[in-house]
């Protein structure tokens, strides 16, 4: 170890070794707190000493105190002391330790006692046993034996100065001290000096050390103190770099209060580990072990009960520390405290550092640490601590004895969650549900623990639901249904609509063993889940009776979430012409959580389904920084996947495509169950919008569970699927997910114009195909259908009637279109309808005004990080074709006669081994050239 600090200290020790010839010897005492560096001052000056004297060292410690002599054997085992003088000294000792155990059983005629000194001789009945086979209270040194090491050592120091270094000396045996201060008081006038460390704050194991060494005339006292913070500074610039060492020094002074045992340990783990690691974990457990007890015991309890630890706290719960064999009371655990404080460990009562209470409580065997734990739970649980602070101890006691531990469990989960210390809380209920006992609070705590699952994920709340209807043995079911408690928003989320509805009927009857019916409002969140997952199946279910008899109310009934109903009733309906002012006031009024993510939730779809999708945003992104907040991933993911939505609705596929990318990494297929449909559609949509269709190919290759096409979310994913059929040509492909989405729109009842443009997604299929009547019947239909005069919906409808309108009415059209998709906000497709403005205005012969145009096309294309789209507005006729070979390509003829043969559009991909896609793509611009449908191909290219 490196001196810092330490100059003054070891030019003392050489003044001492150094004084002129008249002095004869030294005593020095080197004193300071555990952890300081007496020890490596000490052997840097015995080292240093180099061949001017004779070193004889030991060192003492704790296990070795009732050993006797073993201090002053290790001293004549010095390796530097020659071998005869080693031999005559060590034959002394053993006669002396002989001695002591005959006296002890019987005493010898001529012998007397003096001083704890023996004048009789060495015992004559065989070979002296050694050292540790004597009592250390039952030596008693003979005169003989201590004249015979008296002399040995007289000898040595005629060559040399005899330095005898005896490190920790608070801890050697009564019997060695005795022997030390007889030389001390023999050599006294010849150069021999003796040097000892101690912690003066320690008990010796006699009273020589503190009582009659300190009376020596030549006793020198040397105190170290714990490094400054200067001097930690310039010891960690020797092990790491000076710009580090400077960053490092508050927090390491933190940590080992200037300690230089812990300040090495510090930078060695830095060096391997980057931060406190196995080294400071080593030496926090050397620097208490190393202090008289109970300091140990008392920094385990303090880094147990953490910021619980208070003086009376830490002394009883010391004192319910059955596992040690020593008398605690309230002064030895003052006494330890004060030691600790004055070690810079302890802070009014808490530890220095985290790392510190962790190195402490990770060098203690598990069961001593689980015990320790189980004794501070009971303790806090009767002096009223917090529930979190008492289950927190009960889980690292694994205690299952408590009969308080379940309520215990059940409040300090309710208050973790409220604090959105999720996790924590998931914990507690974990454990709660592990220790209960009957079916009604069992069914409380699953219900809890499933709804604090759901929000970290919610693939983690499958293992508390039935099995599905059908599956397993109907037996087994029957017999386990206790173990599954009615989760209805849970059945709801994973896709299992019917069970969801028939739970939230059961729930409004008798709970499991009698337990009380639940609150109609506790059924907001379920309703409100279903009415915008499954309109259908709520509908149904209302329309037919069954809940209203099974006593179940929407939440219309229920003031807990003013608002919840209107909404709700929107959402099935979509006639309440007050849901955008309902919206902007539940999202006004609530903050975000368990009970009003739902009601946000449906008030974020009305916004979006009424075509105000700024004012959606605008509310969606406070409600992205509040899940943030509120450490749900759940949530997080939910409102991802809806600014995805919103992005696009406000014609930016970019943004979109990041946020429901997002969406999909915070949760897995799983997690988002049946709402998969809302971040995978819009992460479609926006990679086809962005000209990116191998992206959306692979995110529709991922499969979805069938009840996503039951469900809202489903409707987006068939619009998107659409979209992306259309930006590879595959036309009827796009008609067939288009038709798809519509046909449950209205089956549904849902089938508003904002909710998904299916019909103008089916008209552009339609134009792609040249069927020009068909597509404008549609765009007719869309509006027929009630819609804002401002709304991109209205924008984008008029783009289309002006493609499926004569040349002479476009430019109209197209001019409204431009306007009202502008004051939408809606770049993407005030960008195409842009590019169809040109391509009216080419077809007009206005060159020059359609080359401006197409320059706005671009730039506005710009804004959203693509390519101007292709316009919708059909391209001047073309005159008639001659001839069908003139026509077409080899590709699209082998294409032709193929379908003209009778061959599907699969059969012929394998034929010709392409995909099924190529050949859509080929048949388009075959039915186009030839002017022609797939029954007439074989007269035409007859």
């Amino acid at each position: 170890m490196d001196l810092v600090e330490r100059t003054e200290e070891l030019a003392a020790l050489r003044a001492a070794f150094d004084a002129p010839a008249p002095a004869g010897g030294s005593l020095v005492v080197l004193g300071g707190a555990v952890g300081t560096g007496k020890t490596a001052l000490l052997r840097t000056w015995t080292a240093a000493l180099g061949t001017r004297a004779l070193v004889l060292t030991a060192t003492a410690c704790r296990a070795e105190r009732d050993l006797a002599l073993g201090v002053l054997e290790q001293l004549v085992r010095s390796p530097g002391l020659p071998a005869a003088s080693a031999e005559r000294a060590l034959a002394w000792v053993e006669s002396a330790v002989g001695a002591g155990s005959t006296a002890d059983r019987s005493s010898s005629p001529g012998e007397h006692s003096t001083g704890g000194y023996s004048t009789g001789g060495p015992p004559a009945d065989g070979p002296p046993p050694g050292p540790a086979a004597a009592d250390a209270d039952a030596v008693a040194l003979t005169a003989p034996a201590l004249r015979g090491l008296c002399e040995v050592l007289r000898a040595l120091v005629v060559e040399r100065p005899v330095v005898v270094a005896v490190d920790d000396a608070h801890h050697a045996d009564a019997a060695s001290l005795r022997c030390l201060l007889y030389f001390v008081r023999r050599l006294g006038s010849v150069p021999f000096h003796v040097v000892f460390t101690e912690d003066a704050r320690q008990k010796a194991s006699n009273a020589l050390l503190a009582s009659e060494f300190p009376h020596e005339p030549g006793l020198r006292r040397i105190t170290l103190e714990p490094l400054s913070k200067a001097g930690v500074e310039a010891l960690l610039a020797r092990r790491l770099d000076e710009r580090t060492a400077q960053d490092l020094t508050p927090v390491v002074q933190d940590m080992s209060g200037g300690h230089p045992l812990l300040v090495e340990a510090l930078a060695e783990d830095h060096r391997t580990a980057g931060g406190a690691g196995e080294a400071y974990g080593r030496a926090v457990l050397g620097f208490l072990y190393r202090h008289e007890a109970p300091v140990t015991q008392v920094a385990r309890c303090v880094a147990v009960l953490g910021e619980c630890a208070t003086h009376s706290l830490v002394a009883r719960l010391v004192e319910t520390d059955t596992d040690t064999d020593m008398d605690t009371d309230a002064a030895s655990v003052a006494r330890a405290v004060r030691a600790l404080t004055d070690a810079q460990m302890l802070h009014e009562g808490r530890l220095c550092h985290p790392a510190f209470g962790a190195a402490v409580l990770d060098g203690m065997p598990p069961q001593e640490r689980s015990a320790l734990h189980g004794r501070a739970a009971g303790l806090l649980h009767e002096e009223g601590a917090p529930a979190t602070e008492v289950a927190a101890h009960l889980l690292s006691a694994d205690r299952r004895d408590a009969p308080w531990a379940v309520p215990v469990f059940q409040e300090a989960a309710q208050l973790a969650l409220e604090q959105d210390k999720v996790a924590d809380g998931v914990d507690f209920l974990r454990a709660a549900h592990q220790r209960c006992h009957g079916a009604g609070e069992r069914a409380a705590i699953v219900g809890a623990l499933a709804d604090a699952e759901w929000r970290l994920d919610p693939a983690k709340t499958l293992r508390h639901l039935p099995a599905p209807a059908g599956e397993g043995h109907p037996a087994r079911s029957r017999t386990h249904a206790p173990q599954h408690p009615p989760l209805p928003t849970h059945l709801l989320w994973h896709g299992r609509a019917d069970e969801g509805l028939d739970a939230i009927g059961a729930l409004t009857g008798p709970g499991p063993a009698g337990a009380p019916p639940m609150n109609a409002a506790d059924l907001d969140t379920p309703w409100l889940w279903g009415a915008f997952l499954y309109p259908g199946h709520v509908k149904e279910r209302l329309g037919s009776g069954v809940l209203s008899a099974q006593g179940s109310a929407p939440p219309a009934v229920t003031p807990e979430l003013q608002g919840a109903g209107t909404l709700m009733n929107d959402l099935l309906y979509g006639g309440e012409g007050d849901a955008v002012e309902a919206a902007e006031r539940a999202l006004n009024r609530y903050r975000l959580g368990p009970r009003t993510v739902a009601v946000q939730s449906a008030a974020l779809a009305a916004l979006t389904y009424r075509d105000r999708p700024h004012r959606a945003a605008a509310w969606c992104d406070g409600l992205l920084a509040q899940a943030g907040e509120h450490n749900s991933p759940t949530w997080q993911a939910l409102f991802h996947g809806w600014r995805a939505l919103i992005h696009l609705r406000q014609g930016d596929p970019a943004a979109a495509e990041r946020q429901a990318c997002t969406a999909l990494a915070l949760l897995g297929p799983k997690g988002w169950g049946a709402a998969i449909g809302l971040p995978l559609a819009a992460a479609v949509q926006a990679k086809a919008a962005l000209g990116d269709v191998d992206g959306a190919a692979a995110l529709l290759e991922r499969p979805v569970p069938q009840a996503v096409f039951q469900t809202r979310p489903g409707l987006h994913y068939l619009a998107a699927r659409g979209r992306y059929h259309l930006a590879t040509g595959c036309h009827y492909a796009a008609l067939c997910d288009f038709y798809a989405c519509g046909t449950r729109m209205s089956s549904w009842g849902v089938d508003l114009p904002a909710v998904e443009t299916w019909r103008l997604g089916a008209a552009e299929a339609y134009l792609a195909l040249g069927e020009t009547l068909l597509a404008r019947q549609l765009v007719d239909d869309q509006l027929a259908l009630p819609v804002p005069d401002t709304g991109r919906t209205r924008g984008t409808t008029l783009r289309l009637r002006a493609a499926t309108s004569p040349a002479p009415g476009r430019a109209a059209l197209l001019d409204e279109a431009v306007a009202v998709l502008q004051e939408a906000g809606d770049p993407f497709e005030l960008a195409r309808a842009v590019a169809d403005q040109a391509a009216a205005v080419r077809e007009e012969g206005g060159t020059e005004h359609a080359r401006l145009l197409a320059r706005k096309a671009e730039i506005l294309a710009r804004r959203w990080g693509g390519s101007p789209a292709p316009g919708t507005v059909p391209e001047p006729p073309e005159r008639p074709p001659t001839g069908p070979d003139a026509e077409l390509s080899g590709a699209e003829r082998r294409v032709a006669e193929l379908a003209a043969d009778g061959l599907t559009n699969r059969e012929i991909s394998r034929t010709l081994c392409v995909t099924v896609s190529t050949v859509e793509q080929h048949l388009t611009r075959i039915y186009r050239k030839l002017d022609v449908g797939r029954l007439d191909l074989r007269a035409a290219l007859a």
